[in-house]
């Protein structure tokens, strides 16, 4: 049986947000889930709002429509924004309880990818607790189509997060792009975690226009430029960067499950919006599957 893990310390990770430019501090702090907690308690708490109005605990209708970032809304109207990194660290891996406290509407972009939460979860530990691991396992074929956006889950019959991912953007050094393997912590750490968000420079204008990506710059985003070049002066970390970061994304998606997801997942041109839809779809087929099982269970009993 797996147990379920939280950090063996609390640790602090400083940064700025992408769309809002402002400074913001998060504490990642241990958390041991209630005795009678079925789900993997991960609670996030704003605390620059009132008291009482900044708690999250993570559920995938918690999630409502934004561009350019996954976006929370608590039943008190009040928002979290850009938690999708942090999330995919997680799921990646497998820390299951945590209390994630941030001191500002959006938690912080910093550069871009997943790799320093996965520096700043190594830094604090982690330590298995006295609670069973809980898994959202696709119980049957499960599709989301969306304005050309087609996603589907399978049954895989293993504790394991499948992933083909395919993209498409109409840019030289993007193109059509395809990734495709076993997202376990080993592959999320190493293929992952260190691909950067990315956006193309004729975008940029109409994002800030709309209020966002204030603190956007090369240091937490690939740009790929109007002539056809990458603008960062690094380069990238991988040649099909994008379609890595889309994994990362969709991994940090799906975990508003609460749980580590198993399954095969086919995601061809996924976005937040779509990849949550396809969660709430899952999530729902999970319940009618459990009813089914309740209820052979009760004719057998007769």
């Amino acid at each position: 049986m797996q147990t379920m893990v939280t950090l063996a310390k609390a640790i602090t990770v400083k940064g700025i947000g992408v769309h809002t430019g402002a400074p913001v501090a998060v504490e990642l702090q241990p958390r041991v889930p209630k005795l009678r907690e079925t789900t993997a308690g991960i609670v996030l708490q704003r605390l620059d709002v009132p008291k009482g109005q900044g708690d999250f605990t993570l559920a995938a209708d918690l999630s409502v429509p934004s561009p350019l970032a996954t976006l929370l809304r608590n039943a008190e109207g009040t928002t979290l924004s850009t938690v999708e990194h942090l999330l995919s660290a997680l799921h990646g891996l497998q820390v299951d309880a945590l209390t994630i406290a941030v001191d500002g509407p959006e938690l912080p972009i910093l550069d871009g990818s997943a790799l320093p939460w996965v520096q700043a979860i190594d830094a604090a530990g982690r330590q298995t607790l006295d609670a069973p691991r809980q898994w959202l396992r696709v119980p049957k074929v499960v599709q989301h189509d969306s304005e050309g956006r087609v996603l589907r889950a399978e049954p895989d019959g293993r504790r394991a997060l499948r992933v083909e991912c395919t993209v498409d953007f109409p840019h030289p050094k993007i193109g059509r792009q395809q990734w495709r393997g076993v997202v376990d912590e080993a592959v999320f750490r190493a293929e992952i975690a260190p691909a950067r968000t990315f956006v193309l420079e004729e975008d940029i204008a109409a994002a800030q226009a709309a209020g966002l990506a204030k603190g956007g710059s090369l240091a937490n985003a690939v740009v790929f430029g109007k002539n056809g070049q990458v603008l960062n002066p690094e380069g990238l970390r991988f040649a099909d960067e994008p379609v890595r970061h889309k994994v990362l994304d969709a991994v940090g998606d799906l975990f508003l499950a609460a749980r580590p997801v198993a399954g095969k997942f086919y995601l061809t041109l996924p976005g937040h919006t779509a990849n949550n839809a396809l969660l709430r779809k899952l999530l729902v087929a999970e319940t009618e599957w459990a009813a089914l099982g309740e209820v052979l269970r009760e004719d057998l009993d007769d």
